[in-house]
């Protein structure tokens, strides 16, 4: 018996696809705890809970303030999905050589130069305008 949120199919392990089962019912419930009822206390013992299943607050924020209807699955998916990205984003960007070799020394690769914020867009920094 499939129910009307069980996907037939699913990105991911199971495991994965629990946790997120489990981050989108925690945001439902606070979503209705801090912006329907206004519960403080609530919404503060469900943060609590979250820290102790070691969910990450920027995931749970994102969904909170992301998507407006809460109730619908498809809308919680696409937010979070964009989430999922970002991380495995940061994970390969971690994990390329230079990054390693960074932890290894303890030096920061060195960032592109940016311009000056001063300049304009498709204009170049004027010299000695930056520091």
């Amino acid at each position: 018996m499939a129910s009307g949120s069980f996907p037939h199919q699913f990105e991911g392990s199971f495991s994965a696809f629990k946790e997120r089962q489990l981050v989108f019912a925690l945001t439902r419930q606070l979503a209705d705890a801090q912006f329907r009822r206004g519960d403080r206390s609530l919404s503060e013992r469900l943060w609590q809970e979250a820290a102790a299943e070691a969910m990450d607050a920027e995931r749970i924020t994102g969904l909170l303030y992301g998507v407006h209807d809460h109730d619908d699955p498809a809308a919680m998916e696409a937010v979070d999905r964009l989430y999922r990205e970002r991380q495995r984003e940061a994970l390969r960007r971690a994990s390329t050589p230079l990054a390693r070799l960074a932890r290894l020394t303890g030096h920061r690769p060195a960032r592109r130069s940016r311009p000056h914020r001063s300049a304009r867009p498709g204009q170049a920094p004027v010299a000695g305008s930056g520091r």
